[in-house]
């Protein structure tokens, strides 16, 4: 019997770049809903044949960073233990909510995203869409 994805659930993840194993920053994702994944991959990407030569290979465009911010944006639902850089707290973690892909949801605002390095960017983007428990 196979168990369903519960899209209201959320798993710990800790970043292997993570210099602090004793007192690390703990990032809680969630999951992407179906109707959610399929927006932000058609807005984030576009196809087209070629338009006079059939032997042409097809242009496939993906926008990489701005669906990695994208799934950060909707799959990230709190942060224990990052320090903010100016103030040299842990950050307060809150979300907004804004209208996407039909409806109303809760989002990382952008200047929290912004704060974050590339490449953990890209591991967090990576882990929400694994969809690993």
């Amino acid at each position: 019997m196979i168990t369903a994805l519960d899209v209201t659930e959320t798993r710990k993840y800790v970043s292997k770049m993570d210099p602090d194993p004793d007192n690390p920053t703990v990032f809680h994702l969630g999951f992407l809903d179906p109707a959610l994944k399929a927006e932000l991959d058609d807005e984030s990407s576009s196809f087209k044949l070629s338009s006079t030569n059939p032997k042409d290979p097809a242009d496939i465009k993906i926008n990489y960073n701005k669906r990695q911010i994208m799934v950060i944006k909707f799959g990230l639902k709190n942060i224990e233990n990052l320090l903010d850089p100016q103030t040299k707290k842990p950050v307060n973690f809150s979300c907004e909510t804004i209208r996407y892909a039909g409806k109303m949801r809760d989002a990382v605002p952008d200047r929290l995203i912004a704060i974050l390095p590339s490449e953990l960017r890209t591991e967090l983007a990576e882990a929400i869409l694994s969809e690993v428990k």
